[in-house]
């Protein structure tokens, strides 16, 4: 199991803590609008963090801790700074399938496979090379493991931890690489219960991989006790982030202590991701990009969880993992404030004006009205409250499901989307979001591929095709997946109908079918610009755009081409039998 799904583990077994999400740093909560900051740290900067850019400062907020500002103003889709990972290591459902290297996407074909270790994969003798200088430790472990007759291979966090370790080891504890590692927020002094057997696991685990027979060996990886080791551990759980392909998919563990300085915050400024804009060699890149027009003097953030969830739910993950309440300016809004994350459409006025009414806890029977005052007493509550169990009990077993049984997943979110829609949710709401993105992703991976032999007519296959395009619509995200939907030849199109039928019509036919294709990827990649970096031109994703709205321009020209030539023609016979 990766480390970056233990979170769903945890939770059904309710014993362990570990981060899930993207950003996940690090120093302390999240800022209060207007915090107090101390003088910039410029001689650790200076002596370490070397990465930083010297337009950013490192300074110490009355309530978040340590942090990073800006001294200039950042544009949205800046990159603000990039690094590369001090240590990663892939999910082992991804080592055939990546270059442990650069994380490059392949197969056990396209790959080279390491031929001591049998485990490790790379694109090529440079990648090999490059990574050598780890994986040789790293190889020498996965093959006493492979020896001493035990069938599974340690996950990412092991091996992620192992190869830290053996670059401390290298580097020496007074280097600047062990430092910013040393560095890195701690609470191992702080973590519940819930935690010990994560973090024990964790510990133990490791020092059975490093092959350490007494815990005096410790120390020639510059540690002097065990409670060093657990110190470790404690920041290794709390500062680790998950790498991403350039759609957002996990693919294994990393550290980063330069971008775990960033705080948090569930209205971020800023985003990391992986946008793989660079040579093999170079990769895994990480890239902090401006979201969002940041003033001088203001604090990079980022969002260690997944904003989409509301309040209550951001709130307790935060606490459990990196043990802080948020304070950010989303966390901190007025009672009476609607969040669409948590809210239900008033009955009174289901379509216009969009007033909704807050599930201020969402598993308690508890309602509070949102403005205006005048909105009489919400009477659905039980209806509601049963529709958000059932529903997130369904997401869970759903997610769980999507790769191993596609179908019975696809069931669920099928059944339970129509249960919260008509319990009136709206659709950016808790769990109804997260099962329509979900259904969606489940309709694309289930649509017929154009060169396979399917069973089903071309009538079927657009009623596929559409449902999927009516899906990406709702699920509000991934302009790009819906896009590349709305750009699918459609297997049996519809005969055109009145102009008024064909207005009321979704998705469109034809013409306006590509025509919409067109704005949508035009939108998806200017977003994508802002996401994954301008310069990068929204990494693979963005890059992949472009290709596809020069083909749908030019199949939208040659289709006005035809219809034009085709008017022409007719003109030319009316006239033709006129005379």
């Amino acid at each position: 199991m990766s480390f970056a799904n233990l979170k769903a583990a945890r939770q059904a077994k309710q014993s362990y803590v570990t981060p899930s999400t993207l950003e996940s740093s690090r120093e302390s909560s999240a800022v209060s609008p207007e915090p107090v900051t101390q003088p910039a740290e410029r001689t650790v900067t200076e002596t370490i963090y070397k990465s930083i850019p010297e337009y950013l400062e490192i300074r110490t907020s009355s309530t978040s801790g340590r942090g990073l500002w800006t001294t200039k103003a950042c544009n949205p889709g800046q990159v603000i700074f990039a690094v590369k990972p001090h240590a990663a290591a892939l999910s082992n459902e991804r080592l055939d399938l990546h270059c442990s290297q650069c994380f490059g996407e392949g197969n056990n074909t396209s790959l080279k496979r390491c031929t001591k270790c049998q485990v490790i994969y790379y694109c090529d003798s440079t990648c090999q090379n490059v990574d050598w200088p780890l994986h040789k430790n790293e190889c020498a472990a996965l093959q006493r493991i492979t020896t001493s007759g035990e069938t599974s291979i340690p996950s990412d966090a092991i091996r992620c931890l192992g190869r830290i370790m053996w670059k401390r080891q290298k580097q020496g504890p007074t280097s600047a690489w062990t430092r910013e590692i040393d560095l890195l927020q701690s609470h191992n002094k702080d973590i519940e219960p819930s935690a010990y057997e994560l973090h024990t696991h964790l510990a133990v685990s490791l020092v059975r991989y490093l092959g350490l027979s007494s815990p005096s060996e410790i120390a020639s990886f510059g540690m002097a006790s065990g409670a060093d080791l657990a110190n470790f551990v404690s920041r290794f759980v709390t500062n680790t982030f998950t790498i991403t392909d350039p759609s957002l998919t996990p693919l294994g563990a990393s550290v980063s202590p330069p971008v775990a300085l960033i705080n948090h915050s569930c209205d971020p400024n800023a985003v990391v991701v992986f946008p793989r804009s660079r040579p093999n060699a170079q990769e895994p890149l990480m890239q902090v990009v401006a979201l969002r027009d940041i003033a001088p003097d203001e604090e990079i953030l980022t969002a260690y969880i997944d904003t989409t969830l509301p309040k209550a739910m951001r709130q307790a993950s935060l606490r459990e993992t990196y043990l802080f309440s948020c304070t950010c300016t989303l966390c901190a809004s007025a009672p009476d404030v609607v969040d669409p994350r948590e809210s239900v459409s008033c009955p009174k006025s289901p379509i216009h004006p969009p007033t909704s009414i807050i599930l201020t806890m969402m598993f308690q029977k508890t309602l509070s009205r949102a403005a205006p005052p005048a909105v009489p007493h919400y009477k659905k509550t039980d209806e509601v409250l049963d529709a958000l169990r059932i529903g997130q009990q369904a997401l869970d077993k759903a997610t769980l499901l999507q790769f191993s049984d596609p179908a019975k997943a696809r069931q669920l979110t099928s059944k339970l989307i129509p249960i919260l829609t008509s319990a009136g949710l709206t659709p950016p709401s808790h769990p109804l979001l997260a099962l329509t993105r979900l259904h969606t992703a489940l309709l694309i991976a289930d649509l017929p591929q154009p060169q396979s032999q399917s069973p089903i007519t071309p009538t079927e296959a657009q009623a596929s095709l559409d449902e999927a395009v009516v899906a990406a619509t709702k699920a509000v995200a991934g302009l790009d997946a819906l896009g590349r939907l709305l750009a699918v030849d459609e297997p049996a199109p519809r005969a055109p109908g009145s102009a008024a039928e064909d207005a009321l019509r979704y998705p469109p036919s034809g013409a306006k079918r590509l025509r919409l294709a067109l704005e949508t990827l035009v939108h998806a990649r200017a977003e994508l610009s802002v996401g994954f970096g301008a310069a990068n031109e929204g990494g693979v994703v963005g890059r992949g755009l472009r290709e596809d709205i020069v083909r749908l321009e030019r199949e939208l020209g040659m289709w006005k081409k035809g219809v034009g030539e085709a008017l022409r023609d007719a003109r030319e016979a009316k006239v033709g039998r006129s005379s």
